[in-house]
């Protein structure tokens, strides 16, 4: 297997706060735009508005992947995409700048790998700010900067769409050199210590709103499928 040169960590929202941005808390409460309250309103598992956050997890995830492949990993990318279009309204960050911030944190000035960052005034031809958008963004990086091997990591919820998705990029002549290693961000954090992170995954995993978008994300895996996916 090639190794890892260049990992991403694939996007999942951020949550503004008095004026600040967070990523979004393994499980959050939204609103009817689809965005996520800016106020920590207590958790109503009933409510259709109780929705999967995962940036943090993907984040300490992504931190544990970088640990480990040290050795061959040259550079890093987090949500590396545009601006969503509730971000874009009200004229915040970009996903990549935040949690790229996050992410600095972790490793000392002179160590860790290179992390690349998406800004909030950069856009693609296309307009888009969703997954299938962000694996092309990652994939043509890699080709520039000559990276054979591409790792990414999200939460389970979103893996089999995402990798689904990877799979048919890599397939076209552009990336076909190109190889893939994804991971499932609750296991890499399980393995890495399941005393702090088993109740968080346990939690997750168990409430209905981890239910519900499963059932979603299986509903766009089936488009993809049958060629009736629209993002």
């Amino acid at each position: 297997m090639q190794p890892i040169e260049l990992l991403a960590i694939l996007g999942r929202g951020l949550k503004e706060q008095d004026k600040n941005w967070f990523l979004t808390r393994d499980l959050e409460m939204g609103n009817e735009l689809g965005m996520y309250a800016k106020e920590r309103l207590p958790i109503d598992e009933a409510s259709p508005y109780f929705l999967i956050g995962g940036g943090m997890l993907n984040l300490c995830a992504g931190a544990e992947l970088c640990r480990q492949h040290a050795e061959t990993l040259r550079a890093v990318v987090c949500a590396y995409g545009e601006r969503a279009p509730y971000l874009v309204a009200v004229n915040g960050p970009s996903e990549s700048e935040i949690t790229s911030d996050y992410l600095k944190l972790q490793f000392p000035a002179a160590g860790g790998p290179e992390i690349i960052v998406w800004p909030r005034e950069r856009v693609t031809d296309t307009g888009s700010s969703n997954t299938d958008q962000e694996l092309i963004n990652i994939f043509r990086l890699a080709v520039e900067r000559g990276y054979k091997g591409v790792g990414f990591v999200t939460v389970l919820v979103h893996y089999a769409r995402a990798l689904l998705m990877a799979s048919r990029h890599l397939a076209e002549p552009e990336f076909a050199h190109l190889t893939l290693q994804a991971y499932v961000s609750e296991d890499i954090l399980l393995r890495h210590n399941p005393r702090e992170f088993g109740p968080r995954v346990r939690a997750l995993h168990n409430s209905p709103a981890f239910m519900r978008m499963m059932f979603l994300e299986q509903r766009g895996t089936n488009a993809l499928l049958s060629g009736t996916y629209s993002a």
